[in-house]
């Protein structure tokens, strides 16, 4: 087991894992971090979640989902705000997009890829207290859960964390998210649909390790305790130290890491994207 605690020895884990993933795909430094993070800079740990996640990238052909680009003119999975590889756009019934795609997204609460924060990193918003829990675990099956999270995930990671890299003259391969949880109730905890959310969880920190900059819940109700310890328990550590479940105060605590002019302004900030309809993130809980 190998523990970094100075960069030198970061450098000499990353050379490492390196060096014994000849054969295998080549990949940035950054990438290699990612995994040692996760594993807790334990080289054989790393190792053995990379190689699985080649196999796994390999089987369900991953390389091979199609994602959006303002070049090739593919429609979104979600809405877009805020970046220069691809138009501001809402997701619209049209040509190449998936009936399943439309079924998933038509009973979420609404969400969005929405500019970057202070550190430079994406901004996902969604609106989880607009989820329909039992329509999407009644109208919606895993495999389609799957396959429309792991295509947001390219879309993220192949598209938008190169943009924002761009922009901010430094690898970004992180993401911020903020859970707003307004009118959630009981109608949300809804254990079927709760399993599919864990479908989610469990790829995200197989095959998409340490992409978490830190995750914001506002406006959750006391209710939400219940559904926290359950899902609580299928994090890893370093994922729930980054989760902060934020007071009345929200609004200032969430302009500490982000600019008003990059925060909805039913979060605090300035933002109201009014170019498009639904503004900054359409939802269709609200009228």
């Amino acid at each position: 087991m190998v523990v970094a605690r100075t960069e030198e020895e970061k450098k000499e884990a990353i050379a490492q894992l390196s060096s014994q993933l000849k054969g295998y795909p080549q990949v940035a430094d950054e990438y290699l971090e990612q995994f040692l993070i996760a594993r807790s800079w334990n080289v054989d740990g790393a190792f053995k979640q990379l190689v699985d996640t080649f196999a796994w990238r390999k089987e369900n052909e991953i390389d091979m989902y199609p994602v959006a680009t303002k070049e090739n003119g593919l429609p979104v999975l979600y809405p877009i705000r805020g970046y220069s590889s691809i138009p501001d756009q809402n997701l619209t019934a049209q040509a190449g997009v998936a009936e399943s795609v439309l079924r998933v997204y038509g009973n979420m609460g609404g969400s969005c890829l929405h500019k970057v924060d202070n550190d430079g990193c994406p901004i996902y918003i969604e609106r989880l207290g607009y989820h329909q829990a039992k329509l999407i675990a009644k109208n919606t099956t895993a495999e389609e859960i799957f396959h429309y999270h792991v295509g947001c995930n390219e879309f993220l990671h192949r598209v938008i964390m190169k943009d924002c890299s761009k922009m901010a003259g430094k690898t970004i391969n992180r993401e911020t998210v903020i859970f707003d949880c307004t009118g959630m109730g009981w109608s949300q905890f809804h254990m079927p649909a709760i399993n599919l959310i864990r479908t989610i969880s469990d790829v995200d920190q197989k095959y998409y390790p340490e992409t978490l900059n830190r995750l914001f819940l506002v406006n959750a109700p006391g209710a939400f305790v219940y559904v926290w310890k359950i899902v609580k328990g299928w994090l890893d550590p370093g994922t729930i130290d980054k989760i902060q479940i934020l007071g009345s105060d929200y609004q200032s605590q969430l302009l500490e890491y982000i600019s008003a002019e990059n925060l909805p302004s039913f979060l605090g900030g300035s933002c109201t994207c009014d170019h498009l309809p639904g503004g900054c993130v359409p939802s269709q809980g609200i009228s």
